[in-house]
């Protein structure tokens, strides 16, 4: 009875390490990118097109007169720091991609993933 109920809580801490190992750990997958660097570059873009849409509702939320100059200031400089790091990574993944000119970041990933299909 003893050993079964060691089993089972053995089973139980072990699921739930890898259930929230990501969360933990910081959104990792336990496994890696198994799709490669597209996907990873995608969704850093995602995160980086949240970032910006969190700076805009900050400079709303401050216009309105919700924030303190000092809250303002400390949010604005985290958010800032966030998308200086997303563009970092996402430079290192595909930099010849991103360097083309005259299109958006997206518009260049989106057409070099359907280059790559052809």
């Amino acid at each position: 009875m003893t050993g079964l109920i060691i089993v089972c809580a053995l089973l139980t801490a072990g699921t739930l390490f890898f259930i929230f190992r990501p969360l933990l750990v910081g959104g990792t997958p336990f496994f890696g990118d198994l799709e490669g660097s597209q996907t990873s570059l995608k969704r850093l873009l995602r995160k980086k097109e949240t970032v910006y849409e969190n700076i805009k509702d900050l400079d709303f939320e401050y216009k309105m007169g919700k924030l303190s100059d000092e809250d303002y200031q400390g949010l604005r400089s985290d958010y800032e720091q966030q998308a200086f790091t997303l563009m970092r990574e996402i430079e290192q993944i595909k930099p010849e991609v991103l360097q083309k000119t005259g299109e958006p970041q997206v518009v260049a990933v989106l057409k070099s993933d359907k280059k790559s299909r052809k």
